[in-house]
């Protein structure tokens, strides 16, 4: 993918590097980095005829578009409404053809999502200055594989440990958090929770069958609205603060991690249960889950286990941290839970 700076009825603005080509109707003969638009809307590069830009207002807009389809390089498109949907008209249209897809894009939020649009994405972003440094980092998210750059972000690897279970206690009706993510979570997936920061526990997402409820693969039940969680750049905040469009981290039962967006929050009053646990260094932890089959931690053998059915002396998956957290973020620092 190319990054075009867009300079049509503009100054010609120095940026040093990042970009490929310089979109002006301002004709100079100089700059061979230069893409130019004249008055028809033919664009030229190195005085060669390259293709032409249509503005795209309606259904007769992207037909003349589309008719362009194999007989030029280049189809400069300027949706005015609608982007989205002309876009991915266009860029399926112009699949084998030897034609490519250029698109003007104004805004922050647009240029994402034209850029992997159909999960193909223009073949050139065509931004103000403003926008380029942006679009240098979706150009090489373009070059990694496409199920990542959709979905998720790999992190890093965490040290997962085990916890013995301590205690288990009725916590009476409280206020838990489900977390719904905009991706699909696989079976040993989940977040991280817990009270304290120093300890935290993997809790399974809701992807396993079973004949009363149907599964929710993108959830997670992650307890009361006062727990820790951890965001995709590993500080932390509480479930009663996120919010959609957070990014939070999902781990799986070997300490692989991805980052995912939230969808949306429910919060609802259910019965709570208190359990709490102890590592193998000594290191105590507890959370607070809704009491229901359908939530479930990762025990020591890697298999999910329901919070109604675990007993003490139950080993589950956790991850401790030596640092303590000030808004969030980990320090080194005196602090004390319970």
């Amino acid at each position: 993918m190319e990054i075009w700076l867009n300079c049509i009825d503009e100054t010609r603005i120095q940026i040093n590097s990042g970009f490929d080509y310089v979109l002006t109707n301002k004709l100079n003969e100089n700059e061979a980095s230069d893409i130019f638009l004249d008055k028809d809307n033919i664009i030229s590069r190195n005085k060669k005829k390259i293709g032409k830009m249509v503005e795209i207002s309606d259904g007769n807009d992207q037909n003349e578009a589309v008719s362009l389809i194999g007989t030029v390089e280049w189809i400069l498109i300027n949706c005015k409404n609608w982007k989205m949907i002309p876009c991915e008209n266009l860029i399926a249209a112009a699949q084998n053809s030897g034609t490519k897809i250029a698109a003007i894009v104004d805004n922050e939020i647009d240029l994402t999502a034209i850029a992997f649009a159909l999960e193909i994405g223009v073949d050139a972003l065509v931004t103000k200055p403003e926008l380029v440094e942006l679009a240098i980092i979706t150009k090489s998210q373009r070059l990694e594989p496409i199920e990542k750059n959709l979905t998720t972000t790999v992190s890093s690897n965490l040290m997962i440990k085990t916890g013995k279970i301590s205690e288990i206690s009725p916590q009476g009706i409280g206020d838990r958090v489900c977390i719904d993510t905009t991706s699909f979570l696989d079976e040993g997936e989940g977040i991280l929770c817990g009270s304290f920061s120093k300890s935290l526990a993997l809790i399974h997402a809701e992807t396993i069958n079973s004949k009363f409820v149907p599964t929710r693969p993108f959830r997670i039940n992650a307890g009361s609205l006062h727990s820790y969680t951890i965001l995709s750049d590993m500080n932390s905040k509480y479930l009663s603060e996120l919010k959609s469009g957070d990014e939070i981290m999902i781990v799986n039962e070997k300490g692989s991690t991805r980052i995912v967006n939230i969808g949306r929050i429910k919060l609802e009053r259910r019965p709570l249960i208190r359990i709490k646990w102890i590592s193998e260094d000594g290191v105590e932890g507890e959370m607070i889950l809704q009491q229901a089959e359908t939530v479930r931690l990762i025990k020591f053998n890697h298999k999910p286990i329901s919070v109604t059915e675990l007993k003490v002396n139950d080993e589950i998956l956790i991850c401790n941290s030596s640092k303590t957290r000030h808004l969030g973020t980990p320090i080194q620092a005196f602090s004390q839970e319970y």
